[in-house]
């Protein structure tokens, strides 16, 4: 379980400051594809369900596979809650949410463009906070020991954005 340590709390503090939360957008401008692709159909319809409610443990684990699905308007709205989340005991129990999260930040060459795009409406601050969140996961002795390379993969990849 992820102990709040200092650094813990600096790193809520900081997501806390450069992630305000924000209203979901509308279900069209919520996903990556246009209308016809499966996967963001399913997560429009699905999501619907928390439109103005509380983002619960539910929602991320509901979310996570679906990341390449978010349009940049949906990453702004959820990584609020997702990082948030990724630093709870709820978290550290099933673990793939933010192992979700750490592969989404590090695309493969071919993803890379798709990506940017997702990430194109975060500031300096908030692609600054993504490396601060991957350098603890870095710290953390389970994401040490299980992904390093991608937390590195990762770390390269929006320091080249910033």
């Amino acid at each position: 379980m992820p102990e709040m340590t200092t650094n813990t709390c600096v790193l809520l503090k900081e997501i806390e400051s450069v992630f305000p939360f924000v209203e979901m957008p509308d279900e069209n401008e919520l996903v990556f594809h246009e209308n016809g692709c499966f996967e963001c159909d399913g997560l429009k319809n699905d999501l619907e369900d928390y439109r103005n409610k509380a983002i619960t443990g539910k929602a991320i684990r509901l979310v996570h596979q679906e990341l390449s699905s978010l349009s940049a308007k949906g990453w702004q709205w959820v990584l609020p809650h997702y990082l948030r989340f990724c630093l709870t005991p709820e978290a550290e129990y099933n673990r793939m949410e933010t192992e979700f999260l750490i592969y989404s930040l590090r695309p493969s060459p071919e993803f890379e463009q798709e990506t940017l795009l997702r990430l194109s409406l975060l500031d300096k601050e908030q692609i600054n906070c993504l490396i601060h969140f991957l350098s603890w996961c870095e710290n953390q002795q389970h994401w040490k020991d299980y992904c390093l390379e991608d937390i590195g993969r990762a770390q390269k990849f929006l320091s080249s954005i910033k």
